[in-house]
């Protein structure tokens, strides 16, 4: 059974303005689900109404676990969280016994957890991008400007899992380390600013499903 297309987009210093130019030239996700993964302190900020204001699109952001992604809507990570993306699951019987089975279904829902910081961060890039390779739908991973290598093993991850991959140009991050990190390890679909990021994908989304 296939999910919905997911994009995983990752970043922290300079990545808030990737995305937001990604945004501008993204307005039809096509039933796929943006999830967007930005280094952030552990307090609370608006994030997700910062963003908003960069798309037509509706951003969300997950206020409890496990919480279920609405297609054609951007999900941003909650600060002080790691956040693993996962199948969706209902019981198989009605009403359920206490052994009922779980059946898969389309779509995607997010798992919050209090798990130990990644690369210094929680949320962490790779953490979100390496759950989502598990997948069954079609993943693209988009990893932009951050100072550490955070993203790079996730971006592996979604290449070895067949899912795609898009960097950052280098020369176009304020911090280009974990780009950087990621070319090390993937040859990667598509190169671009943030801009040109935005209009691959909004050429591509949807042509990974069958």
């Amino acid at each position: 059974m296939h999910g919905s297309e997911v994009i995983v987009i990752g970043g922290s210093a300079g990545g808030l303005k990737a995305v937001q130019g990604i945004l501008r030239g993204l307005t039809d996700l096509r039933g796929s689900v943006v999830v967007a993964v930005l280094h952030r302190p552990p307090a609370y900020s608006p994030l997700a109404n910062v963003l908003q204001t960069y798309t037509r699109l509706p951003v969300r952001e997950p206020d409890n676990s496990p919480w279920e992604c609405p297609a054609n809507t951007v999900v941003v990570a909650p600060a002080g969280y790691q956040m693993l993306l996962g199948r969706r699951r209902r019981l198989s019987e009605n009403p359920p016994s206490p052994v009922t089975p779980y059946e898969s279904q389309p779509g995607v829902r997010a798992h919050l957890t209090l798990d130990a910081p990644v690369a210094y961060s929680r949320p962490s890039i790779d953490v979100t991008f390496t759950s989502a390779a598990g997948l069954p739908g079609p993943v693209t991973a988009v990893l932009l400007s951050c100072a550490n290598d955070d993203g790079a093993a996730g971006c592996a991850a979604v290449r070895a899992a067949g899912g795609r991959v898009v960097l950052q140009d280098p020369a176009t991050c304020e911090a280009p380390i974990a780009v950087i990190a990621a070319l090390r390890r993937v040859e990667p679909d598509h190169i671009a600013d943030p801009e040109g990021i935005g209009a691959w994908l909004a050429e591509s989304v949807g042509t990974q499903l069958p």
